[in-house]
């Protein structure tokens, strides 16, 4: 039975996840009393570790690493409530992808989607996760495959057009070869890494094309719904009260982690022990944050890597692309061509 606790919303997921693990198992035969307990906080959403405890103890008896994707396959209209059930009623695939990204902290506080289209003007749902670029493990890549793959499988759901490629592009490869390609048939994607983030990207012919599924009337209020959800987490949130503090900085160059806790009536010890529990640091914050503006800034060439530099607080250009490098593996210099170049 699960235990109600109280926890971070920053912490916490949806039940639904809980729900296409328990499915898993079922197909895997996996009694569900060998799996860990679940904490579960007054409005019914789960712990964020307890979730990822999960996935892995279920990838061990199951003996099987593509067990996030196998869970993803039973997704549902109503697994994640109003959150699946807008999508799944949407009218196109690029206002599905909006409200995937404007309402992800629903079903994942954690793991933040952003959508963007790129120079081309095709649809990108960016995937990024509150955990510091050195401390990534091999359980995190299972969570965010589970998370990708579900999303894959609610557009093949709802697309009835045979004819759409849907790309997953990764920032490295933590599945063999064999394993890649396994993914690739389960989901009709194209899985490619060697990219500075995550994400799914979907060719701009596509999104405006009308969904069979869409339901005016089911979809408004799903939204209806959502925005009352996401209000009530967002206030708990501490990742994006930081990010919300930083957005409102002058110059990134002068935030230190005295000046941001003291912005959140908090001070640096409170601020360091919150952050600790998130797994994660001031530092650690402030480089995703960092490297999600580096991004938005080189997709405008209209901005030199000096402005670049100067806007996300570095003292020099090759401070950032020593520092950028670290990041990605990639020179901020040479992506900024290669995107001329797309």
């Amino acid at each position: 039975m699960a235990l109600e606790q109280r926890f971070h919303n920053s912490l916490s997921v949806h039940s639904g996840w809980q729900t296409l693990l328990a499915l898993a198992a079922k197909e895997l035969n996996v009694e569900s009393h060998s799996l860990p307990s679940k904490r579960k906080n007054s409005e019914g959403r789960l712990h964020f570790h307890d979730l990822r405890e999960e996935l892995v103890k279920l990838c061990e008896y199951a003996d099987d690493e593509l067990v996030p994707v196998r869970a993803a396959t039973h997704v549902t209209p109503l697994t994640f409530g109003s959150y699946s059930l807008a999508l799944w009623t949407a009218p196109n695939i690029e206002a599905l992808l909006k409200t995937a990204a404007d309402f992800s902290i629903v079903v994942a506080s954690p793991i933040r989607l952003q959508y963007r289209e790129n120079k081309q003007g095709s649809a990108e749902l960016w995937i990024l996760n509150n955990e510091p670029f050195n401390q990534e493990s091999h359980v995190t890549y299972l969570g965010v495959t589970m998370l990708i793959a579900t999303f894959i499988f609610i557009l093949k759901h709802v697309i009835s057009f045979e004819d759409i490629d849907i790309n997953v592009k990764l920032i490295e490869h933590k599945f063999s070869a064999e394993m890649t390609e396994q993914l690739e048939q389960l989901t009709g994607a194209k899985i490619t890494a060697g990219h500075p983030i995550r994400k799914i990207s979907i060719d701009k012919k596509h999104l405006h094309k009308p969904l069979d599924s869409y339901d005016e009337g089911i979809y408004f209020s799903a939204l209806n719904l959502l925005r009352k959800d996401a209000e009530s987490l967002k206030k708990g949130d501490l990742i994006l009260q930081i990010y919300n503090a930083l957005n409102q900085a002058q110059s990134l160059e002068n935030v230190s982690g005295e000046s941001l806790a003291l912005s959140l009536n908090m001070n640096i010890r409170t601020l360091n022990r919150r952050l600790a529990e998130l797994n994660t640091s001031y530092r650690g914050v402030v480089e995703k944050y960092k490297l999600e503006k580096a991004l938005h800034l080189l997709e405008d060439q209209h901005i030199n890597m000096t402005e670049i530099a100067y806007q996300l607080g570095f003292a020099d250009l090759s401070t950032f692309s020593r520092a950028f490098k670290r990041w990605t593996g990639l020179s901020p210099i040479k992506l900024r061509r290669s995107q001329t170049i797309a």
